[in-house]
């Protein structure tokens, strides 16, 4: 999946990722905020590219993957599963291409239907209602299941644990939902309460 020319993001993105880690070893409240949000920057330059007016591509078998040479939403399906997804998203991200993953598991008895996302160490899972054609499913759909992929991440944040504890939860399920604009925020805003502390 190379290409002579990865989109501009990507130097931006992983640049930030380093820099994250190692304001995060150091204790760099600021610095860390700073980075977090060049790193949200980045990304959404990402999904901006990815928003490209193309309808959602399903993947449901690994070969399809070895032929994607161009940006968009993909939605991985079974028998693939999250891990499949990740793998998929990382491929992209290291061939320069924009492109944003979800991952969705077979139907419940209900009729709803499981998202799930593996983050450093984490895994999220919700349940959305199933697209009215879940052959194709519409960017409409596929975006509104990863804005509540994230709400969910948000909404399960322990307010009762330590600042800390709360930026390292935020801060390990970044690659889970990498378009939640949220959920960035939040972790600036513990940087910033930290930093306060730490005068």
């Amino acid at each position: 999946m190379s290409r002579k020319k990865r989109d501009p993001w990507f130097k931006a993105e992983s640049n930030a990722i380093v820099a994250i880690d190692s304001a995060r070893a150091s204790d760099n409240w600021e610095v860390l905020a700073t980075e977090i949000d060049c790193l949200l920057r980045a990304r959404l330059e990402r999904t901006k590219a990815a928003h490209n007016g193309k309808r959602v591509q399903l993947i449901q078998n690994t070969e399809e993957v070895e032929t994607i040479r161009v940006g968009g939403r993909y939605l991985v399906q079974p028998p693939l599963v999250a891990k499949d997804a990740a793998l998929l998203d990382n491929a992209l991200k290291m061939g320069g291409v924009s492109g944003v993953v979800a991952c969705r598991e077979p139907v419940t008895k209900l009729g709803l239907c499981p998202v799930v996302a593996l983050g450093s160490g984490v895994t999220v899972r919700i349940r959305v209602e199933e697209p009215k054609n879940p052959k194709k499913p519409t960017c409409t759909w596929f975006d509104h299941a990863l804005e509540e992929l994230g709400d969910h991440v948000v909404e399960q944040l322990n307010e009762n644990s330590t600042v800390q504890r709360q930026l390292d939860y935020l801060l390990a399920h970044f690659s889970a939902i990498p378009t939640h604009v949220g959920a960035y925020r939040a972790a600036i805003e513990r940087c910033n309460t930290l930093a306060r502390q730490s005068v």
